[in-house]
């Protein structure tokens, strides 16, 4: 079930995002894997499947975050059914429509994300830096071709009749033949 699979690589980005992308400069930013998986299977899982983890992968970064509990599973919740939504009546499927598709739904991720926790909490006022938003943006958008080919090649492994392929070679008739 590639459900499970995509749930520990998500974790696996998230720890790898929360511990060792955090030593970069500020002036470089932290990049975001774990959001491009969070794009990725939205538009590649069937609903439930695609539902129910990223479900687990947000209670799992509200685990990480410290923030409200359930914001990011309800952001990501949301996220999922507007990218599935769109995945039915659009072709965001293509190469060329992932890198504008990842930049707005982190855009449409973070608006929900301070809509809700300004909400849940509007004696604190949380300050939206546009300086930081765009780096991230930027360094988002950097980032997703080179990890939506890494989940491709992860899909390829999951999926069992190219999984067979991938490992095996090809038999020949003729037993004599090298």
């Amino acid at each position: 079930m590639p459900v499970i699979s995509y749930f520990f690589l998500g974790v696996f980005l998230l720890v790898v995002q929360t511990s060792l992308l955090t030593i970069l400069p500020d002036w470089i930013g932290t990049p975001d894997p774990f959001f491009v998986l969070i794009v990725f299977t939205a538009m590649r899982l069937e609903l439930v499947h695609g539902a129910l983890l990223l479900l687990l992968l947000g209670l799992v970064m509200d685990i990480f975050s410290g923030i409200f509990l359930g914001i990011y599973p309800i952001t990501y919740l949301l996220l999922f059914f507007v990218l599935h939504g769109l995945a039915k009546k659009l072709a965001i499927q293509e190469v060329v429509h992932r890198i504008p598709l990842v930049l707005a739904s982190f855009l449409f991720a973070n608006s929900l994300l301070y809509s809700f926790a300004t909400f849940l909490a509007p004696e604190n006022e949380l300050p939206w830096y546009w300086k930081d938003i765009l780096l991230q943006t930027l360094l988002l958008g950097l980032i997703t071709m080179p990890m939506f080919n890494v989940f491709e090649a992860f899909d390829t492994l999951l999926s069992p009749k190219k999984s067979g392929l991938f490992f095996l070679r090809p038999k020949h008739k003729n037993t004599f033949r090298d």
